[in-house]
């Protein structure tokens, strides 16, 4: 094999190595599915816990307002109530009549919101409890799941490693020139120096190679480039020798 076409040959293995580099790295940065779903519902449960548990905060300190002002409508209503024997005429006892009923009235608003606010918190304190019950069984999935995900993660950065070290053995069995032609392309053209020839045309591209480019490219001589985007251009059947 003549230095052109074990050149070319490395190239295309180094170009494998750097798509498996390339995808390995965009998988570690990418959380599977499942992973994305657990996290998002974990943190959508943590917010509804962290609500409800506001409410009842809001509920427990609206009910001792309204503890302290039923406190003071049973005062105010065992005051009348006194008065009430006390008066000396119709117009007196017309008035304190009237502050006996507004003081009941009130006071029984006020019994009524305690019982329903006693309600909902002891609603609101059972979903609470429940909910925080079931975290350990969800944590204890989530922990497995990401587990899965981090072991997968270690195993990507091992095959990054193994690689990029495989790229570096056969980066050094390149020309000078060709290494650092190939360098510079995989740098510029967001690492795809090469491209395949599919149908007459360059696949990335799509420019298409005049018929005396064509042959030149299958004939693997020599180092043939793309005259429009300048990537170095193999056919498939390279690929399929070296695999």
């Amino acid at each position: 094999m003549d230095s052109a076409q074990h050149d070319l040959t490395t190239m295309v293995l180094l170009q494998g190595l750097y798509d498996q580099i390339a995808n390995a790295l965009a998988e570690r940065q990418t959380p599977p599915p499942e992973v994305r779903e657990l996290q998002e519902a974990s943190k959508q449960r943590q917010r509804e816990l962290e609500e409800l548990e506001q409410k009842l905060e809001d509920h427990q300190g609206e009910i001792s307002e309204v503890k302290r002002k039923e406190s003071e409508c049973q005062i105010e209503l065992e005051h009348f109530q006194k008065q009430k024997g006390m008066v000396t005429n119709e117009r007196e006892f017309t008035a304190v009549i009237s502050e006996i009923d507004y003081a009941t009235k009130a006071l029984q608003e006020n019994s009524d919101r305690r019982h329903e606010l006693e309600a909902e918190i002891q609603v609101m304190s059972d979903d609470i409890t429940e909910r925080r019950g079931s975290r350990e069984d969800e944590e204890a999935t989530q922990n497995e799941v990401v587990t899965a995900w981090e072991d997968r993660k270690a195993e990507l950065k091992n095959i990054v490693h193994d690689h990029a070290r495989q790229a570096q053995e056969l980066e050094a069995q390149l020309e000078p020139k060709n290494r650092a032609r190939f360098a510079r392309l995989l740098k510029s053209k967001g690492g795809s120096a090469l491209a395949e020839v599919l149908d007459g045309s360059c696949s990335l591209c799509h420019f298409a190679l005049r018929p005396h480019l064509q042959q030149r490219v299958r004939r693997a001589q020599e180092i043939i480039v793309c005259e429009h985007c300048y990537r170095v251009l193999y056919l498939a059947e390279m690929e399929e020798s070296n695999s």
